[in-house]
């Protein structure tokens, strides 16, 4: 048996056998692929070395018509069969999730970040918990065709004043009562009439570029490194494949937490 990463055997399974396959509406498992994929098929043409009339087998990918009709070697249709059943995988955020980890950031600025971060990166269920949206078969297919991982590399923020149209922008708070209560607002704090801020305005930075990106960032790749050795376990029980041995992700988990170690001359 030939062993080989994970990564390895997706790309081995995309773009050298499953497009041997003829284009035909058959249905493999739950893994037939719609019109939402085949925009990145397309983009795995050159990639994959593909020549064919533009259309996508059951796979999902284009046939090459130098192979076109020849049988997919085995073990790819068992990639294939487990990739798909990944689309009920569901992925908790753990608990202590730091993903700005070498950004330089306070932990407030931190905990800033994700708060604005996580409606967009995950939904939150009745018992409280944060479950992250990513597509786990989407990514690994678009990634075992086009190659490379989810990107999570981030420029440190710096801060910088906010401002209205390039001039420095106040803020001050004020009370309002509202049905007997009072509540403090931030409103304008800049007095036009004298020219100059009220007394007790204040200014506001902002980080650039946004940590709430990184998060969000680092959060798919997340999902696709947890789906990868997932998958690896997978497809390394008795039986699953017959000429492959599988090996766990080469990449790092979180490659924004590993040490870096200088190089010596």
């Amino acid at each position: 048996m030939k062993t080989i990463t994970i990564e390895a055997l997706l790309r081995w399974a995309y773009c050298e056998e499953l497009p041997k396959a003829e284009t035909a509406t058959v249905e493999i498992g739950t893994a037939v692929m719609g019109s939402s994929w085949d925009a990145v098929a397309q983009q795995g043409v050159l990639l994959c070395e593909t020549v064919s009339d533009g259309r996508v087998n059951s796979y999902g990918v284009v046939p090459v018509l130098a192979w076109y009709g020849r049988e997919p070697h085995e073990d790819a249709f068992a990639v294939h069969r487990a990739v798909g059943e990944l689309a009920s995988l569901d992925l908790d955020v753990p608990e202590g999730w730091a993903p700005l980890a070498g950004l330089e950031l306070s932990e407030e600025e931190q905990d800033e970040a994700l708060r604005r971060a996580m409606p967009r990166l995950a939904s939150q269920n009745d018992a409280g918990i944060w479950r992250l949206r990513g597509k786990p078969a989407e990514l690994l297919r678009r990634h075992a065709i086009l190659g490379g991982a989810p990107h999570w590399e981030a420029e440190a923020p710096k801060a910088r004043f906010v401002t209205v149209q390039g001039k420095p922008a106040w803020f001050r708070k004020v009370s309002q009562t509202i049905r007997g209560k009072v509540h403090w607002i931030e409103v304008d704090g800049y007095n036009k009439r004298s020219g100059r801020p009220y007394a007790g305005a204040y200014r506001k930075t902002v980080l650039e570029p946004d940590p709430a990106q990184a998060a969000i960032d680092r959060a798919e790749y997340e999902v696709w490194h947890a789906s990868l050795a997932y998958l690896a376990e997978v497809l390394s029980e008795p039986g699953t494949l017959t000429a492959h041995r599988v090996l766990p992700p080469a990449a790092p988990a979180r490659p924004w937490e590993e040490e870096i170690v200088p190089l010596t001359a």
